[in-house]
């Protein structure tokens, strides 16, 4: 294939501004090594980890093999529906800015969102032709459910019939309720008669009366279908047809359901020939998200089903994109959150190219079921023996780390002393955990290298780009370290005492009642108040998959009903004394311990001018912070206004609202020295000269908030002139940046690192943003109703906002773009609806996983939201601050230490499944947690390339 499709010069990945030559340099080996590979081999998976820039590496193969195809055939791109938006963005971004201008008008790009779509892109005339197509993963499996399609199969079953003519005129009258098109019957109700006269390549002009279309309304590869029908093929559509009533009855409607559905399995029917028989060679998919594909059964792995004989077109359980495509490419970034079954079983995928073009791999499908049967065997080997050193490690107690006489308190430091010595010097149980660690790691190694070829992964440098120091680029806060005043070192959790204790103590003896069953309770009172109460709830209105009012894109959140199953009158004894001393109505709600440390840390954050993600499971529990934190805040700029505005608390608010009134005033020098040092920043950069006007009054805006004046104005002043606003915009915060460096990067980021369409869409998305009234009765004015979520208005404020499942697409996507800028919101807070395709990363070092997951991959989905190539980390120095809070010596304490112990874990034993009730979490929290170098040795290294500071090997710093 490297013959075919090279990798093309043209690509400049490092672009000034873009992202660090070594990361461009990374990536573009990353590209050259893919298209290579697949010179013979059916696909591969580029796993990357977490925000290393995937999109642009695959974007780079595909206009690649784009180039080199000469434009004959599209390469298509497969992505998640909530991602439909950001890789077209992305393209344009890579066309921008990655190709020369000779080549950008060359590369054109078209989205589907439907099969029928889908088809029109491959069937446009040359002056329209995609170089790449965009196709949202259900489009394939939906088929050809399209009313246009659905009318041309009816003109096909009405065809060269006789005595149909009655027959054609009572359809005409219903066709809009068959259809589900009645909005045409009230447009032109004589359209549909004029459509069945005609043949449907024909119908363009007539359907433009009423709508606007540029494209046929049925693909030609369809219309040679229907060509290619016999009479008997259609004859179960014209008997559904047959069987409405000529007129309307009492059962009529049921008629027309019938005929509907009759209509739609005969196109299933037909979606399954109609991509082999157009004898199309499609020469690359590109699967995001590729980890869907892990179950052969979903409706996404069925599209590339085959048969184990020799393809046959002509097979009805054949998948309609199997022998469609020359090679595949998949990405995902947990490909070993998989089980390693589950992992073969997405390379399995990739038998669905085409075998038979001459671009086939060398060896065939033959050659293909032979590796993937030496890989699996290589797989179940090595999963066998990290089992094994898994269950031995189980065993291994505080007595074992001793090495002859010496006695180690961290394991740490006992595990390469243990390895370094006679084994006789060992207790038995070491001695046993010493040899499976060898054992594993032979059979891992010998499995990297069979999977090495199908796999390629980079990690994330342990270190900050740049740094001489040594600095991390993270740094990992845990359990009591999320307090301002307590030291990054320590790792205990936060302590609860006093009447605070009764509620855990309470829950943890109604988790004893029930040993087998996952205490979900106990998880939502760690959470929040609110949150125990919200599952005690539906756990007694007994709501089947309600026991957690959760966020129904967290993982476990709906499935988890073992607590109804084994109630006993204890469990329900202690659960009722618990609810009993629950505040309630919110009065008492910033006592809860871990709610109280992730205010305070927030508004510690906030204070010195730094945004923060908190990450929350529960919706009570997110509802709850944004209410105590809009507080808390509010509270915070009253007290720091008083202090340097000089004046009483209660006077605050109407001071600050007379300071940013200068703001508005034509002839305030406040306004004019504001307007001239923003125009003087834009004019910097040249792209953003016919935004100047927008920007402006966005800067603007945003410096005359009460949360902009107490912390960054010097309010003390008598005179607020030119001078007051320069040391505004001298202040730095947190992370050592000032507010104009924070501004100029913003600019820089839309001059030099979005397209236009981006470019708009950020400018828009902050011009929206209110800013206005912070508190009071005025504020529903400020929100969208989704956004409100029943919340009291006077108890939020508009930089602090909440995503979670019932926000609507359109305001995660405003608020995503606006917190990724230096203006409001400075505190999202949000659930894992916005783990995912998500950047937060530009003005954002500060995440807080207020409730954990016990999947660790999603809590790296997470993080990876902030850690990502130009996050504001890089660009000041300084490291992320990654909190982990969790409630000492309860259920949260050992769900924490259980997640930490299966992160390590993860790299070793693929795919890892466990139990998470109370028994099982008290036997895994009190394991010795397995060393971060042992994990490291044994974890698969399968990239191509290393950066400099990956080879330092500098450990993550979890103080």
């Amino acid at each position: 294939m490297t013959s075919l499709y090279p990798y093309c010069e043209d690509i400049r990945l490092h672009v000034a501004g873009r992202i660090s030559e070594e990361d461009a340099t990374r990536q573009e080996r990353t590209a050259r090594e893919i298209l290579k590979r697949l010179s013979s081999q059916p696909g591969l998976i580029l796993a990357d980890e977490v925000g290393m820039g995937k999109t642009f590496v695959s974007l780079a193969v595909a206009v690649s093999v784009a180039r080199a195809n000469r434009g004959r055939q599209p390469v298509v791109v497969m992505v998640p529906p909530s991602l439909k938006e950001k890789w077209p963005t992305d393209f344009s971004m890579f066309c921008e800015r990655c190709l020369p201008e000779r080549l950008r008008d060359n590369i054109r790009a078209g989205r589907a969102d439907s099969a029928v779509q889908f088809l029109k892109l491959l069937d446009d005339p040359p002056e329209r032709h995609s170089s790449v197509i965009f196709l949202t993963h259900g489009a394939m499996s939906r088929g050809l459910d399209d009313h246009w399609v659905m009318l041309a199969l009816i003109w096909r079953t009405l065809h060269k019939r006789r005595d149909v003519q009655r027959l054609r005129n009572a359809l005409c009258r219903i066709m809009g309720d068959l259809l589900q098109q009645k909005w045409i019957d009230h447009r032109d109700a004589g359209l549909w008669e004029r459509l069945l006269a005609k043949h449907p390549s024909q119908w363009l002009p007539l359907i433009q009366t009423v709508v606007a279309e540029e494209d046929d309304p049925v693909p030609q590869p369809l219309l040679e279908i229907f060509k290619d029908l016999n009479k008997e093929a259609v004859d179960p559509v014209y008997e559904a047809l047959c069987q409405i009533p000529l007129r309307r009855s009492p059962n009529f409607h049921s008629y027309v359901v019938q005929a509907r559905r009759r209509i739609k399995e005969e196109l299933r029917r037909l979606w399954q020939d109609c991509l082999p028989k157009m004898k199309r060679q499609l020469p690359l998919l590109i699967l995001d998200e590729a980890h869907h594909l892990k179950n052969a059964d979903t409706r996404l792995a069925s599209l590339f089903r085959t048969s184990d004989a020799a393809a046959d077109a002509e097979q009805l359980d054949r998948g309609p994109l199997a022998g469609i495509f020359e090679r595949m490419l998949f990405l995902t970034a947990t490909p070993f959150q998989l089980g390693h079954a589950e992992l073969c079983s997405v390379l399995d995928r990739f038998d669905g190219i085409s075998w038979t073009a001459g671009s086939a791999p060398p060896g065939g499908r033959e050659a293909f079921a032979s590796q993937r049967q030496a890989l699996r065997d290589s797989l179940d080997a090595a999963q066998e023996a990290a089992v094994t050193l898994d269950c031995a490690w189980g065993r291994l107690r505080a007595e074992d780390l001793v090495v002859g006489e010496t006695k180690y308190d961290d394991v740490e430091q006992w595990w390469p002393a243990a390895r370094s010595i006679n084994n006789g010097e060992l207790t038995t149980t070491a001695t046993d955990v010493i040899q499976c660690f060898e054992r594993a790691k032979t059979r891992l190694g010998i499995a990297e290298e069979q999977l090495r070829p199908w796999v390629i992964r980079h990690l994330k440098p342990r270190l900050l780009p740049g740094s001489q120091s040594g600095n991390p680029r993270r740094r990992r806060l845990a359990g009591r370290a999320i307090h301002p005043d307590c030291a990054d070192t320590e790792q205990d959790g936060i302590a609860v005492s006093g009447e605070d204790l009764l509620p855990f103590l309470l829950a943890a003896r109604a988790a004893a009642q029930a040993p087998e069953s996952r205490p979900v309770f106990a998880e939502g009172l760690a959470s929040s108040y609110e949150a125990f109460l919200h599952t005690r709830k539906a756990r007694l209105s007994k709501q089947p998959g309600a026991e957690r009012e959760l966020d129904g894109d967290d993982e476990g959140s709906e499935n988890d009903s073992s607590e109804d199953v084994t109630a006993t009158d204890a469990l329900n004894w202690y659960l009722d004394r618990l609810e009993s001393i629950i505040p309630r109505d919110g009065r008492a709600t910033v006592a809860h311990p871990k709610v109280n440390a992730t205010i305070r840390r927030v508004v510690d954050a906030w204070r010195l001018g730094e945004k923060v993600v908190v990450f929350c499971h529960f919706i009570a529990t997110g509802r709850i912070l944004r209410q105590q934190l809009s507080a808390a805040i509010h509270r915070e700029i009253r007290s720091l206004g008083a202090q340097r505005l000089r004046c009483n608390v209660d006077a605050v608010d109407h001071e600050l609202e007379l300071v940013g009134r200068r703001f508005f005033d034509n002839d305030s020098p406040l306004r004019r020295a504001c307007d001239s040092q923003s125009a003087n920043l834009i004019g910097e950069f040249p792209a953003l000269a016919p935004h100047k006007d927008d920007l402006v009054e966005i800067i603007r805006r945003n410096v005359r908030t009460p949360s902009f004046l107490v912390r960054f104005f010097p309010l003390d002043r008598e005179k607020l002139d030119e001078d007051a606003m320069e040391v505004a915009w001298g202040t730095r915060d947190l992370s050592g940046l000032t507010m104009r460096q924070l501004l100029r990067g913003f600019l820089h980021f839309l001059a030099n690192r979005c397209s236009h369409r981006e470019r708009e869409n950020y400018i828009a998305a902050v011009k929206r943003i209110q800013t206005g009234t912070h508190f009071g009765s005025d504020a529903t004015s400020e929100y969208e109703d989704d956004e409100l979520q029943g919340a009291a208005p006077e108890q939020l404020l508009p930089n602090v906002r909440l995503v979670n499942g019932t926000t609507r697409p359109e305001t995660r996507q405003r608020l995503m773009l606006t917190f990724n800028t230096p203006f409001y919101p400075e505190v999202l807070i949000a659930s894992s609806v916005m783990a995912e395709g998500v950047d937060l990363h530009l003005n954002c070092r500060y995440v807080i996983h207020h409730d954990l997951c016990w999947n660790p991959s999603t809590l790296e989905q997470r993080t990876g939201r902030v850690d990502r190539i130009g996050a504001k980390a890089e660009h000041a120095g300084q490291p992320i601050h990654v909190y982990l809070p969790f409630v000492a010596e309860t259920q949260d304490e050992k769900m924490y230490r259980v997640v930490m112990d299966r992160e390590r874990w993860f790299s070793v034993v693929m795919g890892e499944d466990y139990r998470m009730d109370t028994k099982t979490t008290e036997k895994l929290a009190s394991r010795i947690p397995f060393p971060e170098s042992a994990a490291s040795e044994l974890a698969f290294k399968l990239e191509v390339y290393i950066s400099a500071a990956s080879e330092t090997g500098v450990a993550e710093q979890t103080g």
